[in-house]
């Protein structure tokens, strides 16, 4: 049985049909989709209904997927209709098309020679059978001034969650399209740190022999690889009929962003073993995006013809990547500009399996970095001037200090060993890691407890070295992982790797790498070249946020000295390519633009001098405020410092992080000004784009409500709140 590419060559890969297994596997469905399923309700043959996508001037492109049991693994013959009224008496279109067994029978067609800004109906037939009827949208003439009015949304997670979001937004009849930044699907499907167990919304992987198997708080649970699992997914979630009629309403332009193949991946690569195993799949990485150009109405992985056959065609960047970056005018007003974020970019710069002693910036290369500043001062000057703030370190590669790199690598071993790597793979680590320079302070700790482990009665401890002795205040100083708050081997939690980093030495240790190109050679050129556009507006649309998450800890006398500093929340995102970002920023600033992310699960709305941002929060998944209390609750640092706990719980995160960053605008009047901030609930963000502002509503829900069934509550629009905000034409952002 095939499962991918075994022999992949990327330049060869110029057909959407080689991007993963040749595999149809149709079940007697799924398990575990009530609770808000449409299964039941949908026309025969049709269970995930029907979508447009891509909405152009005189082109859209419009999805179903057909399952007949009957003819399982056979390709199908369906009719489209297409027509300018609901009753489908003005027909401006007849085809048949083809259902192929190789994309799991989904369909998939651009509809070419149609009239601007017009709404059109369409239904597919099979058997005789018709599917629902779905209404869709093409985009103004590119003279015309029409004011345009969509949404922003992103992560809806099925597991335990219900779209009561996607049921406000039907409310808004008018809104021209969707678009989706990310998070469509997750691939996991009981991950106890965000996904609930509710029975009416779980997924039970048909192909378990093709996931990986995962484990976390005593709790085992899978994660999509196969071709079968990725397709399940979309299956499920298309199963329900607030996602369906969302669908069936309007138009959506989608992007990918991490869950759409694997949680905080860079590349091909996954981060669930937190550096254990090599976690780079191409394999894995293809079967999910086969997925998602079969599941998705996008124009990608359509032929000459403008369906998806056989012969469909990927656009390839120079790599051979699919190209999911694209963008859309809407009249005269709006030029909408989508990113892709996670092909392209490099690894997190703090790598998961670190060691919290390596130094990463001695004395003579920190030196160096302040050289570099324009402050006018020399580098050792500044060296001397922020010395307490580094850590003393011994080279055990040159004496005296060679003489601790035996032992110190007997007790790194048993360490690994302990955290998950077999005997021979613990040692080969060890020794790895113990070379070159090491914080003396991690050292001493190792020392001692090794002491107080094997020889309690040892009068005279290994290391001679310790906090006060002149000797080793007299060490050289300078940075080491555990100055970013790396204290684990493994950072399978992405604490003090993805999360939670102490942001001064964060900001040196970026500083030293330069800027990453995030987007790569060729987007950042297809970008550059958008961004000159003579529209009255640009909309950048990126799955991760550019608003700056810092929290500044330093007033929490309970919390121990090396903890009392700021830290960025989540370097997965633009905190964590805060050069790439300053240039970005400088780039959207040259013409009137703003941008619109997701990702983070709360609401931001940013000031970044010039250009606005309108982060959105989640459709259904975990809020970030919830997700951020318990990944601390459960860390070794409650039980280690009593009171955090309760600290913890009773924190108001969204003030703490707006007075965080209103002492950093103070201390920097360039810095970026969080004008609102809300982790606590789901929503999503409407937008209206006129010639001279654009105004966008905020809609946000409590997210006890996601776990609930809301879909036939007459009063649901009352649940909901909204802010109101402006960007005028000189860019200025303001709260109405």
């Amino acid at each position: 049985m095939e499962n991918g590419l075994k022999n992949f060559e990327r330049r060869d890969v110029l057909k959407l049909m080689m991007l993963g297994s040749g595999i149809v596997f149709v079940p007697a469905l799924f398990s575990g989709c009530g609770g808000g399923s449409a299964t039941e309700n949908v026309p025969h043959y049709f269970p995930q209904s029907v979508a447009s996508g891509d909405p152009r001037e005189s082109s859209v492109i419009l999805w179903t997927r057909v399952e007949d049991i009957a003819l399982s693994g056979e390709d199908l013959s369906v009719e489209l209709e297409v027509a300018t009224d609901e009753a489908f008496e003005q027909i401006v279109l007849q085809k048949t098309v083809t259902a192929y067994a190789v994309f799991d029978n989904c369909i998939k067609i651009r509809v070419d020679q149609l009239e601007s800004y017009t709404y059109y109906y369409y239904r597919f037939r099979f058997k005789q059978n018709y599917s629902r009827t779905g209404r869709t949208k093409t985009a103004p003439a590119a003279s015309d001034t029409q004011k345009i009015k969509f949404t922003s949304v992103s992560c809806q997670d099925y597991i335990g969650r219900y779209y009561n979001t996607y049921a406000d937004m039907l409310q808004f009849d008018d809104m021209d399209f969707i678009v989706h930044l990310g998070d469509y699907i997750y691939e996991t499907t009981g991950d106890p740190a965000f996904q609930s167990g509710d029975e009416n919304r779980k997924i039970v992987f048909r192909d378990i022999e093709g996931t990986i198997r995962l484990q976390s708080e005593g709790t085992v649970f899978y994660a999509a690889r196969s071709v079968d699992n990725y397709r399940q997914l979309y299956q499920v979630y298309r199963s329900d009929e607030m996602l369906q009629k969302i669908h069936e309403r309007f138009p959506m332009i989608a992007i990918w962003d991490d869950h759409e193949y694997s949680d905080d991946n860079f590349g091909a690569s996954a981060n669930y073993f937190g550096g254990r195993i090599n976690e780079h799949d191409p394999e894995r990485k293809q079967n999910s995006q086969r997925a998602y150009f079969e599941y998705m109405p996008l124009e990608a992985g359509l032929d000459d013809q403008g369906v998806m056959s056989p012969e469909s065609m990927l656009l390839l960047d120079e790599e051979g990547d699919p190209v999911i970056y694209r963008d859309f005018h809407f009249g005269n007003n709006l030029h909408l500009i989508l990113t892709d974020y996670r092909t392209y970019r490099p690894d997190h710069l703090i790598e998961e399996d670190a060691f919290p002693g390596t130094v990463f910036a001695d004395k003579a290369q920190l030196i160096h970095y302040y050289d570099q500043l324009p402050d006018g001062n020399d580098g050792e000057t500044l060296y001397v001037m922020n010395e307490e703030r580094f850590g003393p370190y011994i080279d055990v590669d040159s004496p005296p200090h060679d003489a601790y790199r035996v032992v110190l690598t007997q007790i790194l071993t048993p360490m690994y060993f302990s955290s998950g790597l077999d005997l021979i793979s613990a040692s080969r680590k060890a020794t790895q890691m113990i070379q070159g320079k090491i914080s003396a302070f991690v050292a001493n700790e190792m020392l001692k407890a090794y002491n107080k482990a094997v020889s309690p009665a040892l009068e005279k401890p290994l290391i001679y070295q310790t906090e006060g002795d002149d000797e080793y205040n007299a060490l050289e100083k300078g940075l080491a992982y555990i100055h970013l708050g790396k204290a684990d081997l493994f950072a399978s939690s992405g604490v003090g790797s993805r999360y939670m980093v102490v942001k001064e030495a964060f900001d040196i240790y970026r500083g030293m790498h330069g800027a990453d190109n995030v987007y790569g050679d060729e987007q950042q050129q297809w970008i550059d070249e958008k961004l000159q556009s003579d529209a009255a507006w640009r909309v950048y649309a990126n799955s991760v946020s550019m608003a700056p998450m810092i929290v500044d800890l330093s007033s929490f006398e309970i919390l121990p000295d090396e903890l009392r500093t700021m830290f960025y929340i989540n370097v997965d995102q633009f905190d964590g390519f805060t050069l790439k970002r300053e240039e970005m920023l400088e780039k959207l600033r040259s013409n009137r633009s703003v941008i619109i992310s997701g990702d983070i699960h709360s609401t931001f709305i940013t000031d970044h001098h010039g250009v606005a941002e309108f982060t959105g929060s989640s459709i259904s998944s975990i809020t970030f405020a919830e997700m951020l209390y318990t990944k601390i609750l459960q860390s070794d640092l409650v039980s280690q410092i009593e009171g955090l706990a309760e600290i913890i719980e009773n924190l108001d995160l969204d003030a703490f992080l707006k007075e965080s960053n209103q002492k950093l605008v103070e201390e920097n009047e360039t810095f970026s000004v969080l004008k609102e901030v809300d982790t606590l609930h789901n929503g999503y963000v409407v937008l209206e784009v006129e010639n001279d502002k654009i105004t966008a509503y905020t809609r946000l829900i409590d997210p006890a409500y996601s776990s609930k069934n809301l879909y036939d509550t007459e009063d649901l629009n009352s649940l909901f709140t909204e802010k109101i905000f402006s960007v005028f034409s000189d860019s200025t952002l303001v709260e109405r």
